[in-house]
């Protein structure tokens, strides 16, 4: 907590000289050069100090003095709000200088396995800890962390630091001795009972939801996204759900591979395919329809790109339905900030349900129901819950097709609709972990 309260502050003083920097660049290019001194038989001129209390009648100005209005203090206020909210906004939506909140849970679990499989707890923790990191930093986040730690700047005129305190804890009211203690009921006058029995406490309390649901509990991992006979892993628990991780990352994740859409296609969907992961070009231009983008994850453990109705109908796991999708309409909001996520997100929104004749009514329902929906980058050890995890390339190149309007929307297929031109998904399928590391 310590380390992240450093880099935070480093970072609002990186952001305020950067802001700050910006807004003087400006002014140099805007302020009018000074008049000459006057003649010593003239009055000095009043300094600012005196101008702010002079009368408020304007002075004659110079020959050959450049008349400008100077800005009122509203305006300079909202210059440097301004441009202190975009550095930070820029700045802070490519990093990530902490683990997303799944990333814990497979730390936690990391740990348990280990210790599960004979290792001492402190190899465990340190093992985990060394595994499981936040991603690698671009150049300009990798500065702000290094940065040293600063103070809070100082409040001028005119401006306000609110800091965000916790919430006061609320002590229980004493008990008043005084207080007459409450009447036992009268046994001549007690209610008689209900006909019906009262429901029991255990009917009342709510679903355990680290429990797999009973209709994925007889369902396993496909087989090209199992871990190989040659790979060492553990296997950890998240919500209830079995995950192998070899040194800490999923087996069979996909290569960040990023081949780019021809720039003379201005405008274009993007189709996913469900169980393979390809990401790919939808467009009437016949020579880059069906082209390969990337690949990413849609589903999380046993539902992992499994197009199987019970796992699309799975709130937790299941991966993307089938059918067309949108963006946000505007253009500025279709790739921002996540805070449950902790990084960049582009929601995309369910237009119409594909392959309705799969589902039973109840799956249909459960489909509908489902929130949450985005494309994102995966983390190491993540999987992705009704969403599209790319790998950082991969996700960096779409985000910016995004955000740029290039694509207009994405169209979900359970089947490949391109079998002429689809690839192999690319697979990283080794692994450098060996159970021997854990007794070291």
């Amino acid at each position: 907590m310590v380390l992240r309260e450093r880099a935070r502050l480093a970072g609002l003083a990186l952001m305020a000289g950067l802001a700050l920097g910006a807004l003087e660049a400006r002014a140099q290019q805007t302020t009018p050069v000074a008049p000459a001194p006057a003649p010593a038989s003239q009055p000095a001129p009043r300094s600012p100090a005196n101008a702010e209390i002079a009368p408020s009648a304007p002075a004659t100005p110079a020959p050959g003095a450049a008349s400008q209005p100077t800005p009122p203090a509203a305006s300079a206020a909202d210059d440097i709000a301004e441009a202190f909210s975009k550095v930070g906004k820029e700045l802070y939506e490519e990093c990530i200088f902490e683990l997303s909140e799944e990333q814990v849970e497979v730390q936690a679990a990391l740990i348990e396995a280990y210790i599960g499989q004979g290792a001492d707890g402190a190899v465990a923790r340190k093992l985990a800890a060394q595994q499981i990191q936040p991603p690698k930093l671009p150049a300009k986040c990798d500065q702000l962390r290094r940065s040293p730690a600063a103070a809070p700047p100082e409040t001028s005129a005119g401006w306000e630091i609110t800091l965000a305190l916790p919430k006061a804890i609320v002590e229980p009211k004493p008990i008043d001795p005084k207080a007459a203690a409450p009447k036992p009921a009268d046994p001549k006058l007690a209610a008689k009972p209900d006909a019906k029995p009262a429901p029991s406490v255990a009917a009342k309390q709510p679903a355990d939801k680290s429990a797999p649901l009973a209709a994925l509990a007889s369902k396993s991992v496909l087989q090209q996204w199992d871990c190989a006979s040659d790979v060492d892993f553990v296997t950890v628990h998240i919500n209830g759900y079995a995950r192998k991780l070899t040194g800490g990352e999923i087996c069979n994740s996909y290569e960040d591979v990023v081949r780019e859409v021809p720039a003379s296609l201005a405008s274009f969907r993007l189709g996913y395919t469900i169980k393979t992961g390809r990401l790919f070009v939808v467009s009437d231009d016949a020579s880059a329809n069906g082209q390969t983008i990337t690949w990413a994850i849609s589903g999380r453990d046993v539902c992992r790109n499994n197009p199987d109705p019970d796992c699309l109908a799975a709130r937790a796991v299941g991966p993307l339905p089938p059918g067309e999708y949108t963006f946000a309409a505007g253009k500025d909001q279709r790739v921002s900030w996540g805070p449950r996520t902790k990084r960049n997100v582009a929601g995309i929104y369910l237009k119409k349900l594909w392959n309705k004749d799969r589902f039973t009514r109840e799956q249909t329902a459960a489909i509908l129901s489902r929130h949450n929906i985005a494309m994102h980058v995966r983390l190491k050890g993540e999987m992705s819950e009704a969403c599209l995890g790319l790998e950082p390339k991969g996700w960096a190149y779409v985000a910016g097709l995004i955000k740029d309007g290039r694509t207009t929307g994405l169209n979900v297929y359970i089947d490949e609709p391109h079998p002429q031109v689809a690839e192999t998904p690319p697979l990283v399928r080794g692994s450098s972990f060996s159970l021997t590391s854990l007794f070291k």
